[in-house]
């Protein structure tokens, strides 16, 4: 088990209040599911999905793009964006955050 289960059994905790929150392997860590649906990440750091649009405001508020290492170069992940990390003890705000992305997934996403 990676030692980021942590980090994802503590956010699933935060945001149990919202219903169909699930955890499951993805790839060196976990995804956050709402109704079987990735709605965040956990690797490093909680990653949140974030709609095109919403991008500027989340980089202006210094949050980073996930990042991986792949062939020896830098692999930028734009749909997933860090989480300020107090935002993970604030289980109103947490539940705030993932409750507007989930709001935000096309219509098909949501089912």
């Amino acid at each position: 088990m990676s030692g980021h289960h942590n980090l994802a059994q503590h956010v699933l905790d935060q945001v149990e209040s919202l219903g169909g929150m699930t955890l499951r392997r993805f790839f060196g860590g976990w995804a956050l599911c709402h109704t079987g649906r990735q709605v965040a990440m956990i690797m490093d750091a909680l990653y949140v999905k974030i709609p095109p649009g919403d991008r500027p405001a989340w980089e202006a508020a210094g949050s980073r793009p996930f990042t991986y290492q792949a062939a020896g170069k830098t692999v930028t992940v734009r749909a997933y964006y860090s989480v300020p990390d107090d935002t993970l003890d604030d289980r109103d705000a947490l539940t705030t955050l993932i409750r507007h992305t989930i709001s935000k997934l096309p219509a098909q996403a949501r089912t």
